[in-house]
């Protein structure tokens, strides 16, 4: 009988440390991650992680772009535990990311979902083209809703972004505007504003095209289903076709061209991991380390890193192989 329950408390104790593990961030704050589900605890999600009743703002968005993947038949990459869930209970806060590649088309396509109630919704994505499209732009989609007592409850940024940065003399890009312009324009009205220089403080990456939009321009929430999310559908349908019909067929530079496109996608994120303003929400939610970490190592896993990260250690040189990004 003894022998038994001693069996059983063991069983118990060992399904415990299997099914939860805790780590500790920066300024003690506590990370509970359930390791034999992680897939459950990543978006898309139904509800919010602290308060039921707040609204997931952009997670229609968020959905709809996964089913836009899975009908490419996007294939999944595996991302490190600690780089695809964090959480902070104290804060009633959680985030979720995923990464994706289809084949000959995208190299890389991420998507982070921040769920802090209703404190902060974020949804985040970047695309990154095969390396063989170099005249191809990147999609940058940056959407975020702040407290009721921010003055700019809404902050919303879609854009086809050159991926060599607008021509300095013409601002000119190197890929066909025009369907892309053709939904700027039918949306200027509420989604064709300027980025303020407090958020983005360099706009070389930015094309004219962008769909941009804040709470007045909205018309408040009510605008992220009648007028985002239609303008998020058309714009990312025009994009996926603009990329999809990139000329890289030229066999004799195919060399030339993946080399071309991989030194402007590393430009590109050396930029903007030394500028992201993400980077002060993600330390005071989940510390400086992970916050270094999942900067240079998630979102832009081509730049170089000013320092060693304690929660990167394990990961690999041949990471930064283009072929194998995060």
């Amino acid at each position: 009988m003894v022998l038994l329950l001693f069996l059983l408390l063991r069983y118990w104790f060992t399904e415990g440390l299997l099914q939860q593990q805790n780590y500790v961030l920066g300024h003690g704050q506590r990370l509970k991650r359930k390791m034999t589900s992680l897939s459950s605890l990543l978006p898309p999600w139904e509800q919010s992680m602290s308060n039921k009743s707040a609204p997931l703002l952009y997670m229609s968005l968020y959905k709809h772009q996964l089913e836009r993947l899975e009908a490419m038949g996007a294939k999944e990459l595996e991302l490190p535990d600690h780089l695809a869930f964090a959480a902070n209970e104290a804060k009633g806060s959680r985030m979720g990311s995923r990464c994706f590649l289809i084949d000959g088309i995208f190299r890389r396509i991420r998507m982070t979902y921040f769920d802090g109630g209703t404190s902060i919704q974020v949804f985040n994505s970047l695309w990154y083209p095969s390396l063989d499209r170099s005249d191809a732009p990147l999609l940058g989609i940056d959407l975020l809703s702040f407290g009721a007592n921010k003055a700019n409850r809404l902050l919303c940024v879609i854009d086809a972004q050159p991926s060599a940065g607008r021509n300095p003399q013409t601002q000119q890009v190197s890929h066909d505007t025009s369907r892309l312009a053709a939904i700027h324009a039918k949306y200027v009205n509420t989604l064709g504003g300027t980025p303020s220089a407090k958020w983005y403080e360099d706009s070389r990456y930015f094309s004219s095209q962008m769909l941009y939009g804040t709470t007045e321009t909205l018309g408040g929430l009510d605008g992220i289903a009648q007028t985002l999310l239609p303008a998020f559908q058309s714009y990312l349908d025009a994009y996926i076709d603009l990329v999809t019909s990139v000329d890289c067929n030229r066999i004799e530079k195919i060399q030339e061209h993946t080399d071309l496109t991989l030194e402007r996608h590393a430009a590109y994120d050396e930029f903007n991991a030394a500028r992201d303003p993400a980077h002060k929400l993600f330390t005071s939610y989940f510390g400086e380390h992970f916050a270094h970490d999942y900067v240079h190592n998630f979102l832009f896993s081509l730049s170089s890193s000013s320092k060693s990260s304690s929660l990167s250690s394990s990961l690999s040189s041949s990471s930064k192989d283009p072929n194998k990004l995060l």
